[in-house]
């Protein structure tokens, strides 16, 4: 197993490994821990880094600070690319093809792509006062993270649809009945607890861990990358950049203004 010290560094993510497990913590605690160009590009990195490291059996998913993901970064999205073959679309190509068992471990709230990219994992483990919301249609923007096909099929179209088109908010409770969650665990402890749980897996015979999950992935494996092509492709060519998405986002960048202005009175 390779040693820490061997491990890459990078400014918006942090690496760790410990009994063939690597935990990837989005750090960007200052905006929700949101999807910057630069975070974007560094978890491209850390997968492809992790994906080809045989010792890694689990990469684990998380969060620093209070938040999980709060999605598309919305005050800074210079730099910012849907196309394919663009960070984001290889981000989604890259937990859609990896064999390393991928576990999320859902910290706080969780908002746009820090819900849609949760179908892509295989365990997905949350506190219990995290919620979850897709606000896409809101931002002019689309379904992404393959969720178009996955988020439909994992809970049925009406469902998906109060989450997508409706703009629903649900708890942890919630996403569990809809199978977006695993299993809720208490927040004292709570990663901790979720890599205690990956430590077992890890114990596992790591060729029949394999095989099961290609097993399980095999069905879906095509139809989730032709989701991924399908909605970059859309967003970039119809929606990001847009005049329904620059409206949006100016409005969300006003309400913002406002809000600091009404602290700054307190």
């Amino acid at each position: 197993m390779q040693s820490t010290q061997s491990l890459p560094s990078y400014g918006n993510v942090q690496l760790q490994l410990s009994n063939h497990i690597a935990t990837m913590t989005m750090n960007r605690p200052q905006s929700g821990n949101s999807l910057h160009p630069k975070m974007l590009a560094e978890m491209v990195s850390a997968m492809k880094w992790m994906d080809k490291h045989r010792d890694i059996r689990i990469i684990l998913i998380t969060g620093a600070g209070r938040f999980f993901n709060t999605g598309m970064e919305l005050l800074d999205d210079s730099g910012v690319s849907f196309a394919k073959g663009s960070d984001f679309h290889e981000l989604n190509r890259l937990f859609i093809l990896s064999e390393k068992i991928l576990i999320g471990a859902v910290n706080g709230p969780a908002a746009g792509y820090g819900v849609s990219c949760l179908a892509l994992f295989d365990l997905v483990y949350s506190v219990p006062d995290a919620y979850f919301f897709t606000p896409f249609v809101k931002w002019g923007m689309a379904a992404e993270g393959a969720s178009s096909f996955s988020f439909p099929r994992l809970m049925g179209h009406q469902r998906a649809a109060s989450l997508f088109l409706a703009g629903d908010r649900i708890s942890a409770v919630e996403a569990e009945k809809l199978g977006i969650v695993s299993k809720i665990l208490p927040k004292d402890g709570f990663l901790r607890r979720v890599i205690d749980t990956a430590t077992k897996m890890a114990k596992a015979p790591p060729g029949s861990l394999l095989a099961t999950k290609k097993l399980m992935k095999a069905p879906v494996l095509q139809d989730l990358l032709d989701a991924n092509n399908r909605e970059c492709t859309l967003i970039h060519e119809e929606r990001f950049g847009f005049e329904e998405y620059n409206e949006a986002i100016k409005q969300f960048r006003i309400e913002q203004d406002q809000k600091r202005a009404q602290k700054s009175k307190i």
